[in-house]
Protein backbone atom coordinates (compact mmCIF):
# COMPACT_ATOMS: atom_id res chain seq x y z
CA UNK A 1 0.00 0.00 0.00
CA UNK A 2 1.37 2.98 -1.53
CA UNK A 3 1.37 6.08 1.77
CA UNK A 4 -0.46 9.27 0.86
CA UNK A 5 1.54 11.80 -0.85
CA UNK A 6 2.71 14.85 1.61
CA UNK A 7 1.72 17.37 -1.05
CA UNK A 8 -0.31 17.04 -4.55
CA UNK A 9 -1.47 19.02 -6.77
CA UNK A 10 -5.04 18.40 -8.98
CA UNK A 11 -5.54 20.18 -12.07
CA UNK A 12 -4.33 23.33 -11.16
CA UNK A 13 -5.01 26.06 -13.56
CA UNK A 14 -4.00 29.87 -13.31
CA UNK A 15 -5.43 32.57 -15.71
CA UNK A 16 -4.36 36.37 -15.72
CA UNK A 17 -6.49 37.75 -18.09
CA UNK A 18 -5.87 36.54 -21.55
CA UNK A 19 -2.65 34.84 -20.10
CA UNK A 20 -2.98 30.84 -19.52
CA UNK A 21 0.12 31.21 -16.95
CA UNK A 22 -0.54 27.61 -15.52
CA UNK A 23 -3.61 25.12 -17.27
CA UNK A 24 -3.97 21.78 -15.67
CA UNK A 25 -0.87 21.10 -13.69
CA UNK A 26 -0.61 17.51 -11.40
CA UNK A 27 1.87 15.99 -10.07
CA UNK A 28 2.42 14.60 -6.04
CA UNK A 29 5.46 14.91 -3.85
CA UNK A 30 6.43 12.13 -1.28
CA UNK A 31 7.80 12.79 1.65
CA UNK A 32 11.86 12.78 1.58
CA UNK A 33 11.58 13.46 -2.11
CA UNK A 34 14.17 16.13 -4.02
CA UNK A 35 11.81 17.01 -6.62
CA UNK A 36 12.76 19.50 -9.38
CA UNK A 37 10.60 21.96 -11.56
CA UNK A 38 12.58 22.90 -15.41
CA UNK A 39 11.12 24.68 -18.30
CA UNK A 40 11.98 28.04 -20.15
CA UNK A 41 11.08 31.51 -18.69
CA UNK A 42 7.70 31.90 -18.49
CA UNK A 43 6.74 28.38 -18.35
CA UNK A 44 4.63 28.78 -15.34
CA UNK A 45 6.89 27.59 -12.26
CA UNK A 46 7.04 30.49 -10.02
CA UNK A 47 3.15 31.00 -10.52
CA UNK A 48 2.90 27.58 -9.34
CA UNK A 49 4.87 28.44 -6.35
CA UNK A 50 2.44 31.61 -5.61
CA UNK A 51 -0.25 29.23 -6.01
CA UNK A 52 1.00 25.99 -3.42
CA UNK A 53 2.00 28.98 -0.67
CA UNK A 54 -0.96 30.88 -1.08
CA UNK A 55 0.44 34.37 -2.31
CA UNK A 56 -2.08 33.56 -5.96
CA UNK A 57 -5.23 31.66 -6.00
CA UNK A 58 -6.04 28.90 -8.55
CA UNK A 59 -8.43 29.59 -11.37
CA UNK A 60 -8.96 25.96 -10.63
CA UNK A 61 -7.88 22.69 -9.13
CA UNK A 62 -6.63 21.73 -5.77
CA UNK A 63 -3.51 22.19 -3.92
CA UNK A 64 -3.44 19.26 -1.19
CA UNK A 65 -1.02 19.38 2.09
CA UNK A 66 -1.64 15.58 4.05
CA UNK A 67 -4.79 15.21 1.63
CA UNK A 68 -6.50 18.33 2.69
CA UNK A 69 -7.14 21.24 0.70
CA UNK A 70 -5.04 24.06 1.33
CA UNK A 71 -5.63 26.33 -2.31
CA UNK A 72 -7.17 29.80 -1.00
CA UNK A 73 -5.80 29.67 2.86
CA UNK A 74 -3.58 33.07 3.29
CA UNK A 75 0.36 32.62 2.83
CA UNK A 76 1.13 32.59 6.87
CA UNK A 77 -1.30 29.67 7.78
CA UNK A 78 -0.14 27.75 4.83
CA UNK A 79 3.31 28.46 6.26
CA UNK A 80 2.45 27.34 9.52
CA UNK A 81 1.39 24.20 8.36
CA UNK A 82 4.91 23.24 7.59
CA UNK A 83 5.54 25.04 4.17
CA UNK A 84 8.65 27.32 3.83
CA UNK A 85 10.21 28.98 0.80
CA UNK A 86 12.51 31.00 -0.74
CA UNK A 87 12.17 33.87 -2.84
CA UNK A 88 13.61 34.71 -7.14
CA UNK A 89 14.55 37.86 -6.26
CA UNK A 90 16.11 37.52 -2.53
CA UNK A 91 14.24 39.55 -0.06
CA UNK A 92 16.83 39.84 2.79
CA UNK A 93 17.04 42.81 5.56
CA UNK A 94 20.20 44.49 4.28
CA UNK A 95 20.72 46.49 7.13
CA UNK A 96 19.98 43.62 9.87
CA UNK A 97 23.25 40.83 10.86
CA UNK A 98 23.03 37.92 10.10
CA UNK A 99 22.16 36.70 12.94
CA UNK A 100 18.83 39.10 13.22
CA UNK A 101 17.85 38.34 9.40
CA UNK A 102 17.43 34.21 10.59
CA UNK A 103 16.02 35.29 14.50
CA UNK A 104 13.09 37.31 11.77
CA UNK A 105 12.45 34.01 10.55
CA UNK A 106 12.05 32.10 14.21
CA UNK A 107 9.76 34.77 15.11
CA UNK A 108 11.35 35.36 18.46
CA UNK A 109 14.62 35.35 19.73
CA UNK A 110 16.39 32.61 19.75
CA UNK A 111 19.97 32.98 19.53
CA UNK A 112 21.19 29.98 19.80
CA UNK A 113 19.11 28.18 17.32
CA UNK A 114 19.72 30.79 14.87
CA UNK A 115 23.78 30.26 15.33
CA UNK A 116 22.72 26.66 14.23
CA UNK A 117 21.10 27.54 11.05
CA UNK A 118 23.95 30.10 10.13
CA UNK A 119 26.11 27.24 10.51
CA UNK A 120 24.65 25.09 8.49
CA UNK A 121 25.26 26.81 5.62
CA UNK A 122 29.06 28.29 6.58
CA UNK A 123 27.83 31.49 8.09
CA UNK A 124 28.47 31.11 11.79
CA UNK A 125 31.31 33.37 11.64
CA UNK A 126 29.66 36.16 9.86
CA UNK A 127 26.73 36.25 12.39
CA UNK A 128 27.66 39.75 13.51
CA UNK A 129 28.24 41.00 9.44
CA UNK A 130 25.21 42.96 7.86
CA UNK A 131 23.56 41.47 5.03
CA UNK A 132 24.04 43.64 2.77
CA UNK A 133 28.03 42.69 2.82
CA UNK A 134 27.95 39.37 1.91
CA UNK A 135 29.05 37.93 -1.95
CA UNK A 136 25.65 37.22 -3.83
CA UNK A 137 26.20 32.90 -2.76
CA UNK A 138 26.39 33.87 0.58
CA UNK A 139 23.29 36.28 0.15
CA UNK A 140 21.41 32.75 -1.37
CA UNK A 141 22.32 30.66 1.71
CA UNK A 142 21.40 33.45 4.37
CA UNK A 143 17.86 33.03 2.44
CA UNK A 144 17.87 29.46 3.02
CA UNK A 145 18.49 29.68 6.78
CA UNK A 146 16.06 32.21 7.26
CA UNK A 147 13.72 29.76 5.26
CA UNK A 148 14.59 26.59 7.89
CA UNK A 149 14.05 28.82 10.78
CA UNK A 150 10.18 27.59 10.76
CA UNK A 151 11.43 23.75 10.91
CA UNK A 152 9.33 23.40 7.59
CA UNK A 153 8.83 19.65 6.28
CA UNK A 154 8.37 21.13 2.84
CA UNK A 155 11.39 23.74 1.61
CA UNK A 156 10.41 25.64 -1.98
CA UNK A 157 13.42 26.66 -3.32
CA UNK A 158 13.36 29.77 -6.60
CA UNK A 159 16.00 29.34 -8.54
CA UNK A 160 18.57 28.96 -5.35
CA UNK A 161 21.41 28.54 -7.67
CA UNK A 162 20.80 31.94 -9.78
CA UNK A 163 23.79 34.11 -9.73
CA UNK A 164 26.62 31.19 -8.54
CA UNK A 165 29.79 30.10 -10.43
CA UNK A 166 30.04 26.16 -11.09
CA UNK A 167 31.99 25.34 -7.67
CA UNK A 168 28.99 27.73 -5.79
CA UNK A 169 26.77 25.31 -7.37
CA UNK A 170 28.42 22.04 -6.60
CA UNK A 171 28.28 23.25 -3.08
CA UNK A 172 24.90 24.14 -3.19
CA UNK A 173 23.88 20.72 -4.30
CA UNK A 174 25.69 19.07 -1.79
CA UNK A 175 23.52 21.14 1.24
CA UNK A 176 20.69 20.60 -0.24
CA UNK A 177 20.79 16.72 -0.38
CA UNK A 178 22.71 16.91 3.27
CA UNK A 179 19.89 19.24 4.38
CA UNK A 180 17.35 17.10 3.08
CA UNK A 181 19.58 14.22 4.72
CA UNK A 182 19.91 15.36 8.13
CA UNK A 183 16.77 17.35 8.43
CA UNK A 184 14.24 15.04 6.93
CA UNK A 185 13.11 17.59 4.44
CA UNK A 186 11.06 17.27 1.39
CA UNK A 187 12.66 20.05 -1.40
CA UNK A 188 10.85 21.72 -4.24
CA UNK A 189 12.92 23.00 -6.23
CA UNK A 190 13.26 25.52 -9.26
CA UNK A 191 15.98 25.55 -11.53
CA UNK A 192 17.12 26.38 -14.69
CA UNK A 193 20.25 24.92 -14.61
CA UNK A 194 19.88 21.77 -16.04
CA UNK A 195 22.95 19.62 -15.38
CA UNK A 196 22.16 20.68 -11.14
CA UNK A 197 18.91 19.37 -11.34
CA UNK A 198 19.92 16.14 -13.40
CA UNK A 199 22.47 15.27 -10.64
CA UNK A 200 20.23 16.57 -7.61
CA UNK A 201 17.16 15.59 -8.06
CA UNK A 202 14.85 12.44 -7.63
CA UNK A 203 12.00 13.65 -9.42
CA UNK A 204 11.38 15.82 -11.89
CA UNK A 205 8.57 17.64 -13.73
CA UNK A 206 8.87 20.30 -16.93
CA UNK A 207 6.82 22.62 -17.20
CA UNK A 208 5.77 24.61 -21.10
CA UNK A 209 3.54 27.65 -21.54
CA UNK A 210 2.16 26.43 -18.30
CA UNK A 211 1.12 22.74 -18.48
CA UNK A 212 3.33 19.77 -17.56
CA UNK A 213 4.56 17.91 -20.13
CA UNK A 214 7.41 14.99 -19.04
CA UNK A 215 7.19 14.11 -15.36
CA UNK A 216 9.75 10.86 -14.17
CA UNK A 217 13.43 10.48 -13.13
CA UNK A 218 15.99 12.81 -14.46
CA UNK A 219 16.67 10.07 -16.91
CA UNK A 220 13.74 9.63 -17.93
CA UNK A 221 12.97 13.28 -18.88
CA UNK A 222 16.29 13.87 -20.01
CA UNK A 223 15.50 11.48 -22.86
CA UNK A 224 11.60 12.59 -23.41
CA UNK A 225 11.07 14.11 -26.77
CA UNK A 226 8.67 16.62 -26.04
CA UNK A 227 11.56 18.10 -22.88
CA UNK A 228 14.42 17.94 -25.72
CA UNK A 229 11.94 19.57 -28.42
CA UNK A 230 10.30 22.27 -26.10
CA UNK A 231 13.06 23.25 -23.32
CA UNK A 232 16.38 21.77 -24.34
CA UNK A 233 16.74 22.87 -27.93
CA UNK A 234 17.32 19.27 -29.53
CA UNK A 235 15.12 17.84 -32.02
CA UNK A 236 14.73 14.12 -31.39
CA UNK A 237 17.29 11.68 -30.37
CA UNK A 238 19.71 12.03 -27.87
CA UNK A 239 19.91 14.94 -25.55
CA UNK A 240 22.52 18.08 -26.31
CA UNK A 241 25.67 16.94 -24.34
CA UNK A 242 24.91 19.74 -21.96
CA UNK A 243 21.99 18.40 -20.30
CA UNK A 244 24.09 15.49 -19.55
CA UNK A 245 24.32 15.03 -15.63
Amino acid sequence: MSLAPLLELRDVSRRFGGLQALDGVSFALQAGEIFGLIGPNGAGKTTLFNVITGVTRPSSGQVLWKEAAIEGLPPHRIHRLGLARTFQNLRLFDSLSCLDNVQVGLGRSDRRRALELLALFGLQDRAAEAAAGLAYGDRRRLEMARALASSPQLLLLDEPAAGLNPTEKQELSSVIRRLAAELRLTVLIIEHHVPLMMQLCDRLAVLNFGRRIALGRPEQVRHDPLVIEAYLGGAGGDPPPEVSP
